[in-house]
């Protein structure tokens, strides 16, 4: 399997939990638990989590990783160390409100992360 063909999936994987993310914060939930969809927040945290190391492992094997798009993956690698800690702390939180996720939401570097995720597959991969 190729850099490409293994880091595609994550990414589709992480807009998939991010825009959970946004339906959540939407959601003015207090609780975790209050309605259907509660639980759920865990489960795509984790999977953002998870996706964002796949990516991780594979940013020097990108076409380019050597060349022009170093700074760029470079810049993408350090976004992703706060990314990750930052999902980590609220998955470590015992209740997990929608006003906790909607800061998430909000942090410059999520939104770095994402734009830079959108660059890399729009331009960086074949």
């Amino acid at each position: 399997m190729s850099s490409t063909d293994a880091v595609r999936p994550q990414i589709e994987r992480i807009e998939e939990s991010y825009e959970f993310m946004l339906a959540y914060a939407a959601q003015g939930r207090s609780d975790e638990g209050a309605g259907p969809d509660g639980a759920h927040i865990r489960t795509f945290l984790a999977q953002f989590d998870t996706a964002v190391a796949a990516i991780d492992a594979r940013l020097d094997t990108l076409p380019g990783a050597d060349g022009e798009a170093g700074a760029v993956l470079a810049a993408l690698r350090a976004d992703s160390v706060v990314v990750r800690s930052a999902l980590r702390t609220i998955l470590a939180r015992e209740q997990i409100t929608s006003e906790v996720i909607d800061n998430a939401n909000g942090l410059i570097v999520i939104r770095s992360y994402l734009t830079g995720l959108f660059f890399l597959d729009k331009a960086l991969l074949p």
